[in-house]
């Protein structure tokens, strides 16, 4: 019997370290499961903000280390002006999880107030307020003036828990600041590298009348292969096409107008990018755009519409409603 139960008893234990074991191996990855594992994230498409599997890596190791799974790693934190920003709600639930208890006092259009404590520490009080906003130069944006209530609640949240604890940031800083004060994604991008100029080739003719100098014969471009986009990607054009007429719609735009402002400024300026095509009915439509830029301008939507009332189709738009 005393055999029996210390045969158990080892069977148990050895359960126990290959359990262990295991989630080691999840959690800690070697270097090749890692970037294996990012470049099917970064390839993926689901994940616009993600460029490449090296910003993939970044996102999902620093996810590990605020023990958020990669996915909702992925998915809620990003790479802005070199710098990894987290989501404002991720921050307040990584707060809950250390066991620190959030009070609301307020959380309205005109501002949220949250009270922080934790068992053996004195509680904090935390606000911001449309006077906050307005001191910080962030009460015009267009984020603001839609979703008040929203944008005082992230802001509450970011600075209390950097207060109470910024051991949850580890140097983390919230996507709504970064986007609130960084360049639009939509209307700037990175400069490209400049091209070193292509060597030409010296050719010496000796001009005469017998001999004229030949022309360089000039190159063909080689047009590139166009794929038909596959059932799926058509299927989730659609969605993407539908999600942001709709959130035009909240934000008071004319989806027309929009449109004609994405295909005769913003694409212009930026010939990799395409928001809009024509389709075979000879109208604008956000179904002939390419995927990975819907997918941008759908997340983005807000900051695109910010540049829309910058532009001169709105201009013009804004003259013909009122001439005087």
């Amino acid at each position: 019997m005393l055999k029996l139960k210390r045969k158990k008893e080892e069977k148990v234990i050895e359960a126990e370290v290959v359990e262990e074991k295991t989630k080691t191996i999840m959690l800690l990855p070697d270097h090749n499961q890692l970037m294996d594992l990012s470049e099917a994230f970064a390839k993926s498409g689901m994940f616009p903000a993600i460029t490449n599997k090296y910003e993939a890596a970044a996102v999902i190791e620093y996810g590990r280390e605020l023990g958020i799974k990669p996915i909702f790693a992925l998915q809620t934190i990003a790479p802005v002006k070199g710098k990894l920003s987290i989501e404002s709600k991720v921050l307040y639930a990584l707060a809950l999880k250390r066991g620190i208890k959030i009070e609301f006092i307020q959380k309205n259009s005109k501002g949220c107030v949250l009270k922080f404590s934790q068992k053996g520490r004195d509680s904090y009080t935390c606000s911001f307020t449309a006077e906050d906003a307005k001191t910080a130069g962030l009460s015009g944006k267009t984020s603001f003036l839609s979703y008040p209530e929203e944008m005082y609640f992230n802001r509450c949240v970011s600075k209390g828990v950097r207060a109470f604890d910024p051991r949850i940031f580890l140097g983390l800083v919230t996507r709504e600041e970064a986007e609130d004060f960084s360049d639009s994604p939509l209307s700037k991008s990175a400069p490209e590298p400049e091209k070193p100029e292509e060597e030409k080739v010296k050719v010496e003719f000796k001009k005469s009348k017998e001999q004229p100098t030949p022309e360089p014969e000039k190159e063909e471009p080689t047009p590139e292969p166009k794929t038909e986009p596959s059932e799926e990607e058509i299927e989730e054009k659609k969605k993407l096409a539908e999600s942001i007429k709709a959130n035009l719609e909240k934000l008071e735009v004319d989806p027309k107008l929009f449109k004609k402002f994405l295909f005769e400024e913003l694409q212009p300026k930026k010939p990799d990018r395409e928001f809009v095509g024509i389709n075979k009915f000879g109208h604008l439509s956000l179904n002939e755009g390419k995927l990975k830029d819907l997918q941008s301008l759908d997340k983005n939507i807000v900051v695109a519409v910010e540049e829309y009332h910058k532009s001169k189709t709105f201009e013009d738009e804004a003259k013909k409603t009122d001439p005087t």
